[in-house]
């Protein structure tokens, strides 16, 4: 086809619902019904529909295809957390791994997946997909319960702390693998050990909080913990630490939730006189380039995000095939990376 034939073609005015309508012999809303199925539709009307709307073009749009076959091959991914996206590409390290090997795994099985932002906001709502996959999601979250209600089959990678038996839930064994990352220290009674981790409501925040108490109280520790916000940039967060160290003094070992603050972290604790690991061990409850490449290196949890994306697609395909739910959150083991900052 020639430039003057794609031009003309690209003119053309978009195939609308009342176009469908008038070549089918019904009414607009017989066609919207038909596509929506809020209404009962015969099976004869249904299909005058479909082959006027397929004759006219109008077919090529995804909601048509998936009215027809039921299935759209599509799943959709919803992030979470407000800061998954924040900032430069490499302080998103942990939500690129995940979000790209849920890719990796739809691609293994031949579906597509779609980047739903707020399926809540209108122009996000109508995307097609057969399921979705909530990655982090937050105590109660609305969204969960917003897709469900749309008939939408959902995928919780993470569970939702405030509804840990929700059925169809992938999750990291936080309680092993932070319990491991708090044992590197290496500290016996009587020591400090302080958390500081980030202030976001979901299980990753929480676990933090509980598995830090619980092994405060079983080594006979006091509990310090101090929040720090992932909204916060690397200044700010350096100027929160070195506050802290000012306010509270040193303490023996310190864990940190975000990788991304490994050099902000080791910054306060420069200024404040303080040697890794002679002084103060460190520890994050994160692992990414930040912690790899630190100096001194730092000992760090690896989320297994890949697993996670892995333990999640699966799910999501057994849902979609009709199978039972399992009998509790699907199990995803982290790694831990024991490097110079709590070497002995």
């Amino acid at each position: 086809m020639g430039q003057k034939g794609r031009d003309a073609r690209l003119r053309q005015p978009r195939v609308t619902i009342k176009d469908v309508a008038q070549a089918a012999g019904v009414s607009p809303s017989t066609v919207s019904h038909a596509y929506s199925g809020r209404r009962a539709i015969s099976a004869k009307t249904k299909e005058r529909v479909f082959a006027a709307a397929e004759a006219l073009g109008y077919s090529a749009d995804p909601h048509a295809r998936s009215m027809r076959t039921g299935r759209s091959e599509m799943i959709g991914l919803v992030l979470r957390p407000r800061f998954a996206a924040t900032g430069a590409p490499e302080t998103s390290e942990t939500f690129n791994r995940l979000a790209g090997s849920i890719a990796i795994e739809c691609l293994r099985r031949g579906i597509g997946l779609v980047h739903v932002p707020d399926p809540t906001r209108q122009e996000h709502s109508a995307v097609p997909m057969d399921g979705c996959i909530v990655a982090h999601p937050y105590a109660s979250d609305p969204t969960i319960d917003f897709l469900e209600a749309r008939g939408i089959p959902v995928v919780c990678a993470d569970p939702d702390p405030d509804r840990p038996a929700l059925p169809w839930t992938v999750g990291v064994d936080y309680s092993t693998g932070m319990r491991a990352a708090f044992e590197a220290l290496g500290v016996g009674p009587g020591r400090r050990v302080w958390l500081l981790p980030g202030s976001e409501d979901n299980a990753w925040n929480r676990e933090a909080r509980r598995v830090h108490a619980r092994w405060c109280e079983d080594s006979s520790l006091r509990t310090e913990v101090h929040a720090l916000s992932e909204s916060l940039s690397p200044d700010e967060a350096e100027a929160l630490v070195s506050r802290l160290l000012a306010d509270h003094g040193a303490p023996d070992a310190l864990v940190f939730s975000l990788s991304k603050t490994s050099g902000p972290v080791l910054r306060a604790v420069a200024s404040a006189g303080l040697r890794v690991p002679q002084d103060l061990k460190l520890a994050t409850l994160t692992d990414s380039s930040f912690s790899r490449t630190a100096r001194p290196s730092i000992t760090a949890l690896d989320l297994n995000h890949e697993g996670l994306a892995s333990a999640a697609v699966d799910l999501m395909m057994r849902r979609l095939g009709g199978e039972a739910p399992p009998g509790g959150v699907v199990p995803v083991a982290p790694v831990l990376h024991a490097r110079e900052s709590t070497s002995r």
